[in-house]
Formats: C-alpha cells, structure tokens, sequence
C-alpha cells in the first residue's frame, strides 16, 4: 500500500512537471531572448544619444566614446559600429556570424549597430534552463517528501489494522483501537471488531452445542457399550458373540469419531501420525460391510499383504476406507474389490468396482465439497473430507480411473510385525501399547510418491473372506 501510494504521487507530480514545466521552460527561454533584445536596444539608444551630442558640438567621432559604453557591460561582450561620413568607428570585439544584431540611423547621418555574439545569447539561455531544471526538481523532491508522508500516514494504520485482523484470526486478545485519523479505516476497525464479537458469540454457542453433544452421545454409547459387554459374556451362540463383536468394535469407532470432532477445533496443531496395521483396518471393514453387500447381491472382495503397516491415525484412516466401500457399494455395482500394494517406501490401497463409473466431466470435481453425480442423492461432502483425513496425516487420495471408478489412497510404508519375523496370518496384528506409539520420520509425506506410481509387491498376499472376525482383546474396566 505504501509503495502504491509513492508511486502515484511521484508519476501524478512527474507529470505536472512536464505538463507545466515544458512550456513555462519555453516561455522563460523566450523572455530571456527578449530581455537581451532590449538590453541591446538601450544600448543602441545611448550611443545614439552620444554620438548626436558630439556632432552637434562639433567634434569628431572615435573609438574611445563608443568604449565607454562597451566597458559599461558587465555581463556582455558586445561590439559597437559607427559608420559616420564614409568612416567606421567600432569598439569591442569583432562582430561574428549568428548572435543578435541591433540596428539605427541617427539624425546627423550615423548608422550604428550594437551586435551581442551568440556565446553570451547562449550563456544567459543556459542560466535559464538551470534555474527551470532546478525548479522542476524542487517540486519533484517536494512531491516525492509530500508522498512519503502521506503513504507512512496511510500505511501505518492499514499495518495496525493488518496485524489486529491476524491477531483476532488466531483467537488472541486485542485491545482498543486507537483513532488513525483516517475516517475510512477506522470505520473498517470498528466494524471488524464487531464481526470478531459477533464471531466469538458464535463459535462459543457452538463450543457449548459440541459439549453438550458430546455428553448426550457418549452417555447412551457407554450403555449401548456396557449391554454389548454382557451380551458377548454371557451368550452360548458364536454367531450372537460374533456380532456383538463386530458392534462394539463399531461403537469403539463412533465414539472415537465423536471425540475427534469435539477436540479437533480446540487443537492448533495437526494430529501425529503412527504405525497403523492396514490388515487390523481391512478386515474390520469386511465383518461390517459384508451384510450388506450380501443384502444387495454383490460382493466385497479384500485382498491385503500379510505384512501391511502404514504412518497414518486408525480413526481418519477407517473412515476414509469405510467412505470408499459405501460409495462403491450405493454408486457402483458389480464386486467391489480392495487391494493394498506396497513396497519398502510406499503403499496404496485400491478401492474398485465394475460400475458404470463416473461421469468424465466431473473429473478430480469429485473431490469438491457439495459435487456429487447428476443422479446421486448424496451430499458431496464424503470424499472431500476423506482427502482432507489422508491429508493431514501426510497421505493423499486419488481417483485413479473414471471407468471403471477406481480411487487409491497412498500412505507411507511403515515396519510392521511381521517385518521383525512375526507371522501375520491369524487375523488382525495387536496395536500398538500405549505411550509406545511410533512417530512418523521427520520429513517423510506421501507427496513425496510420485502420482500414478504403483508399489511392488513385497509381501504375500491373502484374500479376507467376507465377514471375517476379529479376535477382540479383552476391555478394560474401571
């Protein structure tokens, strides 16, 4: 703003130099020329005057009356001629070519001329564009004073205001503005500190909603919990014990869900990734997806590594994987197929089906909030906060294929148990105890794998039977 605001004053009184300057220069040039002029004509009147007395006195003319008026001139080197009954009297130095000539006959019969030679024309016409030069750039360095001025005035309250804007984004305390002067921003301050009370009114009523929401869900969750317990303890069927199983594991997922969307505006900072088992989340998601899948005459078909450990957050992972089979399951048709490929340095998993597709123009759109196919009811928003998930955990999520649709989310590749010699092929791996969680290495992203790339197999394979069960540790109580 500051340098906006110098940079129009200075071009607003360079212009007014020039458009002034210009013909007030010529103006001064031609008064100049005209002052000479009429300093040679008074001289030219004297020695008129003088050689007219002599003459009627009756004495003769010579070279010392017409050097008198010559050593008169101080600041010019003029030359006088007298030509008077067939002689010339001249005093000064020759006359030459150009220069400004004077002419008169007197009333004896004499003919004078007063020559000013061009040197001294010239010395008096660069005295005056010296003093125009010396006056445009007074007014130059006076606008370019008066601008500095006037953009520190402007820019100092616009820096304040800039910095009471960041401080009310980043929640911090602001104290009373103090007046600029300048009625336009003072009006934005006020309003601006009228938007940051009308915002905090806001988000503290949603602060109170979130805690309240919070409590209401985790109180009926924990009962729903605690009568799924009783029923795994207490029933002889396996199928009964199976699924209450596979309800608390779900009822373990909402519950993290809920506490993640409560806690997740008051963090400032991104969550940190650890070691998470891909099969532990792949196979859950077959024991929960698999009914329906069968309800609707298709199959979910996971093939995973025995060993497949990514840097990711088990929650927003299984979110996002749960996201690609429901939307494989309500838009797709045909079998849904997910496989993992990795490699030492990456992993992708593939969620495919043998629909239709997506509609070519909706493109990499289907990733925006609020866009969904011409025939979808949904409201666009699963996907797009799917990538956000992958995202923050370092990964990235990719429609790989419109036809038929197939999107990948690529992770990072993590030791695992079985990397150590453990054999994987019981089931789910055993998460990591608590306060022993790994970190993700410093300066490891999955943007740092290159789009499209498709990691090796290294790892054996097996494919998960639908509804496969998870051999559930042992809950704690209090």
């Amino acid at each position: 703003m500051r340098q906006r605001v110098l940079q129009a004053t200075i071009i607003t009184v360079l212009l007014a130099v020039l458009l002034l300057g210009i013909p007030l220069g010529y103006s001064w040039l031609g008064l100049t020329r005209q002052n000479l002029a009429s300093q040679a004509n008074t001289i030219l009147d004297e020695v008129r005057v003088d050689t007219e007395v002599r003459l009627k006195d009756g004495g003769e003319l010579d070279d010392e009356l017409l050097q008198r008026r010559v050593d008169e001139q101080a600041d010019l080197h003029i030359s006088i001629i007298v030509v008077y009954d067939g002689q010339t009297y001249s005093a000064g130095e020759p006359p030459r070519e150009g220069g400004l000539n004077r002419r008169t006959n007197g009333a004896m019969g004499q003919a004078i001329t007063v020559h000013v030679p061009e040197s001294d024309v010239r010395a008096h016409t660069a005295g005056a564009w010296v003093l125009i030069i010396v006056a445009g750039l007074s007014a130059l360095s006076i606008g370019v004073s008066v601008a500095l001025w006037q953009a520190q005035r402007i820019s100092m309250p616009l820096a304040r205001l800039s910095r009471r804007a960041e401080a009310m984004g980043a929640g911090r305390s602001r104290g009373p503005w103090q007046p600029s002067g300048i009625a336009e921003i003072d009006e934005v301050a006020e309003q601006l500190a009228n938007s940051g009370a009308q915002l905090n009114e806001r988000l503290e009523a949603e602060s109170r909603l979130a805690s309240d929401a919070s409590h209401q869900l985790r109180t009926p969750l924990t009962a729903l919990s605690m009568r799924l317990d009783e029923i795994l303890a207490t029933s002889s069927e396996e199928w009964v014990r199976d699924e209450a199983r596979i309800s608390l594991e779900q009822i373990d997922r909402l519950t993290e869900v809920v506490h993640d969307l409560i806690n997740a505006p008051r963090s400032s900072q991104r969550r940190t990734p650890g070691v998470v088992e891909l099969r532990t989340i792949l196979t859950q998601q077959s024991e929960e997806w698999s009914p329906a899948y069968r309800r609707a005459g298709r199959e979910l078909h996971i093939q995973v590594p025995r060993s497949a450990a990514v840097w990711g957050s088990t929650g927003p992972l299984t979110q996002v994987i749960a996201t690609l089979i429901e939307n494989a399951l309500v838009h797709g048709g045909g079998r849904t197929s997910v496989k993992v490929r990795r490699n030492e340095h990456s992993t992708v998993v593939e969620v495919t089906d043998e629909g239709g597709g997506i509609d070519p123009e909706l493109g990499q759109r289907v990733f925006e909030r609020s866009v969904s196919g011409p025939q979808s009811s949904g409201t666009g928003v699963g996907l797009a906060l799917a990538r956000t998930l992958v995202e923050d955990d370092g990964g990235r999520l990719e429609l790989l294929t419109d036809t038929p649709a197939t999107f990948g989310v690529f992770l990072i590749s993590a030791p695992g148990e079985a990397d150590d010699g453990s054999d994987a092929t019981d089931g789910a791996r055993r998460p990591a105890r608590p306060g022993r969680r790994s970190r993700l290495p410093r300066g490891r992203r999955a943007d740092r794998i290159p789009r499209g790339e498709q990691p090796g197999n290294a790892d054996d394979f097996e494919s998960l039977p639908q509804g496969s069960v998870v051999r559930r540790r042992s809950r704690l109580r209090p």
